[in-house]
């Protein structure tokens, strides 16, 4: 009885040795996780890693070209703003839209 209880706990020791703990560190972008909780999203939900993830690749690509028309600009900031899980119609929908066109403008 005494080998089967020492067995017992020395497995139970070698199995808590062996537990691994992960951790993740996410960067994000300066800037993006301001605009994106400015949108509502809380961090660590997938629509903010969404938003934080597209927010970093618009910053990447820059301003758009001058030709750009007026139309373009509102309908590929519209869909930014859906592609990020926002409801249009809401507040945070509207200021989404606002700073996606502000931040594709040509200046």
């Amino acid at each position: 009885m005494l080998k089967g209880l020492c067995a017992a706990l020395l497995t139970c020791a070698l199995a808590g040795a062996c537990t691994v703990r992960e951790t993740r560190t996410v960067v994000v972008p300066a800037g993006a996780d301001t605009v994106c909780q400015g949108y509502g999203f809380t961090p660590g939900t997938t629509g903010y890693d969404n938003c934080v993830a597209r927010e970093a690749d618009a910053r990447r690509r820059g301003r758009m070209a001058a030709d750009y028309t007026e139309s373009a600009l509102v309908s590929d900031s519209q869909a930014a703003c859906y592609s990020y899980g926002l409801t249009p119609g809401t507040t945070p929908y509207d200021r989404c839209v606002s700073y996606e066109i502000n931040a594709r403008r040509y200046r």
